[in-house]
């Protein structure tokens, strides 16, 4: 083909581009719900007696950082799961400028989870992050990091009581602590 008669074809592939872009923002948007439902839902009979940690809800922070999140945390172990995607952009964070992208996804280090005397509840372990963003020179840059450090912090309760705060082993990398306005926290001694 000539630059003539492929001009016709570009502008619906752009067309087209900027529909896929839409439909896939939908369909990330399920899968996150699911993945969030299927760790909430794999907190294990085992742990149900011992000291345990789990929910997830929608989490409010500053302009650009409101995030996503689903955990279970026991004394084995657990899973967390932290989305920032689409309506959270725009918060520098490492090269970042622009954060476009955002997704930190753990296991829990088994025997980390500590209840204090006010409630309050932390875990940590090591995170796969996975960022999309642009560069100060507005470069998209695409990275994921691997066997990063983490602690999640929480208190229980429901949508403006909970609260969470993430902070990841990277320059940058705290993210509250803030409420959550909507889901749920529970914390068992």
């Amino acid at each position: 083909m000539d630059s003539q008669t492929d001009a016709p074809l570009r502008r619906v592939l752009y067309r087209r581009g900027g529909w896929f872009m839409k439909q896939f923002g939908v369909h990330a948007v399920i899968v996150v719900g699911l993945a969030i439902s299927t760790l909430l839902a794999s907190q294990s009979v085992a742990d149900a007696s011992g000291p345990r940690v789990s929910g997830g809800g929608v989490v409010d922070g500053a302009l650009g950082t409101t995030s996503q999140l689903g955990f279970t945390a026991s004394s084995s172990g657990g899973q967390f799961l932290c989305v920032m995607a689409g309506r959270s952009g725009g918060f520098p964070f490492g090269p970042w400028a622009d954060i476009q992208q955002m997704r930190v996804l753990g296991n829990v280090t088994p025997g980390s989870l500590s209840i204090a005397g006010d409630g309050s509840a932390t875990f940590s372990g090591t995170a796969a992050i996975h960022v999309v963003g642009k560069t100060a020179s507005g470069e998209v840059l695409t990275m994921e990091l691997t066997d990063i450090a983490y602690t999640s912090w929480q208190t229980a309760g429901g949508a403006g009581v909970a609260q969470h705060k993430l902070t990841v082993d990277v320059p940058g990398g705290t993210f509250g602590p803030a409420f959550l306005s909507s889901g749920h926290i529970t914390i068992r001694q």
